[in-house]
């Protein structure tokens, strides 16, 4: 390889020469780093002498005949300038990181209902028995060498990636497995260590919680090995979950009977289809801890309808309900209509300004709050992203985080403000913050104040993949898991200009963010069922109340300086007596 200003010369088999730049790095993983260019997605190993250590290029030639809608398997090889192979490349598959699939917010927001979990698990088994006849071993199919697809009239669909990581006859594996994808009880890779990961991971689709986690008397809440080991799952007696685990009954019948055999008896055999029914059997019993009513919260409920839940709310008072209409909470007057769910609404002067994607490109809507007449608006910005943070409205361009500004000047009209340098293809945009991945280096990318935007490094990133984040008044959190499987909530407590910060740590069971972050600088949080936690991030102080009202499958929010859940797809208010 050669480069010039951070551009890298490569060779593609049967393609020809072709040049990566910075815009076009994607991730780096355990063994290289990810490039995508022109709808490819192009690996270039950190060792090149592994590709001929582990025989790679016949490993490629043979896994380019397996052909599958589901498979993103390689084309061919990448060579450097001087002919030597250094990655292969293959086609850039599209969607959603799996752990995404895990978390209610997600699937509230996408509408992704208990059938489509059904269908997306009984492709990812076809997609593990097409390696299986074609004598391959996946090894570490673990979450994040899946993707959904949530596109098209057939959604979803898995994509599984890393399959260079496979084994193919006497062809070693190129990786080591995730320990929370083990199988712990079987001596080697085989079809049925395969079956029992892709339960580990589909598992966690159905009911967003890994199959071993919970609390169990007799083990420490952070030991996964040990209750793997032990045979202690979530089906056994005493396991304790909160109600944010989503009821085992959206399994079907006969898959639900097999993860209980397979991860409760250590019997490994093939799974049956989700679309098998199998013969009904009572439900497993859920142990809820006791709470303690402390009568110190009052709550209000002060939206619903009937028919059409409520999916989202934004910090403007406006609630997103399930059929796409946009409700404004004070006077529950309908302001518009979202085509997609990645939209966006802020308030703006007499007004509402509304960013949704329409045929592939980011549409306008002005909103006048008096006479409620929409008009629609004109900015010619190529725009991959729509992003928010609190009342800022930006979209993610070729040149980074571009903010958009809305005037009265006669007449509504908006335009293009500052834009910030951000690495596109390698930036995850989630709740007011982005998480970017610098060549393996990770950053947040945090608009603050009224016009500022900065990027700071985190190194206590690095190495991590991030599922969930949120950002307020000076304060980052962070869902993100290591390389162990194992999930970490990462809170952040930024400087006064956002220069630097105080870093903490915490171990959790699953990807799901449950927080309500307030302009004022105050933080909510459910972790358990019947409490819940007032905090300032600024100061450190922490608020823990108890209420039997307050539960993990209530979906926290803000408007404004007010705290608002969604229970059931109604509205409502939480605040102290």
């Amino acid at each position: 390889m050669s480069g010039t200003r951070g551009n890298t010369q490569v060779i593609l088999e049967s393609k020809g020469p072709l040049t990566l730049r910075q815009n076009d790095y994607l991730a780096t993983g355990g063994e290289g780093s990810i490039y995508c260019v022109k709808g490819m997605a192009i690996k270039i190993y950190t060792d090149p002498a592994k590709i001929i250590r582990d025989g790679i290029p016949d490993k490629i030639k043979k896994l380019a005949t397996f052909i599958h809608p589901y498979v993103s398997v390689p084309q061919g090889l990448v060579f450097s300038e001087n002919k030597k192979p250094i990655g292969f490349y293959m086609p850039y598959a599209e969607g959603e990181p799996l752990p995404r699939i895990f978390t209610n917010d997600f699937r509230n927001r996408e509408g992704f209902a208990d059938r489509d979990a059904v269908k997306l698990v009984d492709r990812m088994r076809d997609v593990v028995r097409f390696a299986h006849d074609y004598g391959a071993i996946l090894v570490d199919p673990n979450e994040f060498n899946w993707l959904a697809y949530l596109k098209g009239n057939d959604k979803p669909e898995p994509r599984i990636i890393d399959v260079d990581s496979w084994v193919l006859g006497k062809m070693p594996a190129t990786v080591a497995i995730m320990p929370s994808i083990r199988d712990w009880h079987s001596h080697g890779f085989n079809q049925l260590s395969d079956w029992f990961s892709w339960g580990v991971v589909t598992f966690q689709v159905f009911v967003g919680i890994h199959p071993y986690k919970g609390t169990l008397d007799g083990f420490a809440r952070d030991n996964l090995e040990a209750r793997m080991k032990a045979k202690a799952s979530v089906f056994s007696g005493g396991v304790r979950l909160n109600r944010a685990v989503r009821d085992f009954k959206c399994i079907p019948n006969a898959l639900r009977d097999w993860y209980e055999e397979t991860f409760q008896t250590g019997k490994r055999t093939i799974p049956p289809s989700s679309f098998d029914i199998g013969v009904a059997k009572a439900a497993v019993t859920r142990v809820v801890k006791v709470i303690t009513v402390s009568g110190l919260l009052v709550f209000d409920k002060i939206y619903s309808k009937t028919g059409d839940e409520a999916v989202r709310i934004w910090p403007c008072g406006v609630v997103l309900l399930k059929s796409g209409e946009l409700v404004e909470l004070r006077l529950e007057r309908i302001i518009g209509k979202l085509n997609s769910t990645n939209g966006e609404v802020i308030k703006v002067d007499s007004g509402w300004l509304i960013a949704d994607w329409v045929n592939g490109q980011v549409a306008y809507t002005y909103v006048n709050e008096s006479s409620l007449q929409s008009e629609l608006l004109t900015l010619a910005v190529k725009s991959h992203h729509i992003f928010r943070s609190d009342n800022r409205l930006f979209v993610v361009t070729d040149g980074g985080l571009t903010e958009i500004f809305f005037k009265v000047m006669g007449k509504a009209i908006i335009a293009v403000g500052q834009t910030w340098g951000a690495m596109v293809n390698s930036t995850k945009w989630f709740d007011g913050v982005g998480i970017q991945d610098a060549m393996g280096a990770m950053y947040v990318i945090i608009p603050f104040s009224d016009k500022a935007c900065t990027q700071v490094r985190i190194r206590e990133l690095d190495g991590l993949k991030t599922v969930s984040a949120k950002a307020g008044n000076r304060y980052v959190v962070i869902v993100a898991a290591d390389k162990n499987g194992e999930y970490h909530k990462i809170e952040l407590v930024m400087s006064r200009d956002y220069t630097s910060y105080q870093a903490s740590k915490t171990a959790v069971d699953s990807p799901d963010l449950n927080v309500a972050l307030l302009p004022k600088g105050v933080g909510a949080t459910i972790v358990d069922d019947g409490e819940l936690i007032i905090f300032v991030p600024t100061s450190g102080a922490v608020n823990k109340v108890s209420d039997k009202y307050i539960t993990t499958d209530i979906a926290l929010a803000n408007w404004d300086d007010r705290v608002l859940y969604i229970r059931k797809g109604e509205v409502w208010t939480v605040r102290f007596k």
